[in-house]
């Protein structure tokens, strides 16, 4: 979603701006911080993601993560 709304905006779509930290994002979602730290890692382990900085991740394999999004 973030990268669709990116290229409405006349932004790039990769890499993706995370306007929240990993502890903001764990409180939206009821997780815990470690929860969404392990998940950060695995998909980056498992080649989706690359983490650029704190708040920017690109999208490696976008089409295996928006499977994953959707349930498949």
């Amino acid at each position: 979603m973030l990268s669709d709304s990116a290229k409405r905006h006349g932004r790039p779509a990769d890499p993706v701006f995370l306007p929240m930290s990993r502890i903001e994002i764990a409180d939206y979602l009821g997780l815990t911080t470690e929860t969404v730290s392990r998940t950060v890692t695995l998909l980056k382990k498992q080649g989706l993601i690359e983490l650029l900085d704190d708040k920017q991740i690109r999208l490696s394999r976008l089409s295996a993560l928006q499977e994953i999004a959707e349930g498949f």
